[in-house]
């Protein structure tokens, strides 16, 4: 299987770390399995990183800045054949990271501990996960923020289930903002993705009025996964034909390559 290696050529062997064309691969970890890496992940950020690790008020919200921002640069490391220490990153006009001098495209999220790390050859490419929890007011938001759409459904939900349909919109609405590429400036009433438990995952609706920056519901693919305990995780793309893998982040990302 041919996979993108450092500059962009092929190399037939995929260790794990490949990223084949159409393939979305997701690794998923827990903050507090890698806390003992917190001084060697420390290390490879920059100053401005190291600041923006600084300005949390609370020591674990540190920790957790640096551990994630670590983490990412170990893992993009390994997929591209650079150095950790070395990437640098440049930010689009809404916020989004991508490596300078070009690379895999790429995505993070977390909710507390948790953490997801989208990485594709190249696409328009998001990831959310969101820790299962009681959301008291998830009623209240979908109303507010939701498209029209997403709110009947919830609503059609019995009791027991619409918490569910919540946190399952809600990430699904992340990614595709993500892989969008444009921030929170793309009002959530404006498109509509699945919210029912059990229905197949899928963008629904996209208002005209985004269409010149998003296109149709055809255009994108939308997945489910659940890899870490009591957690769900959305991914999106743009375009069709895409496949996502998933794996927990292991001792194998922190050896050297063969």
């Amino acid at each position: 299987m041919a996979v993108i290696s450092k500059g962009g050529t092929l190399r037939m062997h995929d260790d794990g770390y490949g990223l084949p064309a159409g393939v979305i691969r997701v690794w998923f970890a827990d903050l507090r399995a890698l806390s003992g890496r917190l001084p060697e992940l420390r290390a490879l950020l920059t100053h401005d990183e190291i600041e923006r690790a600084q300005r949390f008020t609370m020591e674990r919200l540190t920790n957790r800045f640096i551990l994630r921002r670590g983490l990412l640069r170990v893992l993009l490391g390994r997929c591209t054949g650079q150095a950790p220490g070395g990437l640098r990153f440049d930010y689009g006009s809404h916020g989004k990271p991508s490596l300078v001098g070009g690379g895999p495209a790429f995505n993070l999220a977390d909710s507390e501990d948790s953490v997801a790390i989208a990485v594709a050859a190249e696409g328009r490419i998001g990831v959310d996960i969101e820790r299962l929890r009681d959301i008291e007011s998830a009623d209240g938001i979908s109303d507010r923020f939701f498209h029209p759409t997403e709110c009947a459904a919830l609503h059609a939900l019995p009791p027991d289930q619409r918490n569910e349909g919540f946190l399952l919109g809600w990430t699904r609405k992340e990614a595709f903002i993500k892989a969008a590429g444009v921030g929170l400036s793309m009002p959530l009433d404006q498109f509509a993705v699945t919210v029912t438990p059990g229905l197949p995952v899928a963008v629904q609706a996209i208002d005209e009025a985004l269409r010149a920056d998003a296109g149709t519901p055809d255009d994108w693919s939308l997945f489910d996964r659940r890899v870490l305990p009591e957690t769900i995780a959305a991914v999106a793309a743009r375009g069709v034909g895409w496949t996502v893998e998933t794996q927990m982040v292991d001792e194998s990302l922190f050896s050297a390559p063969s």
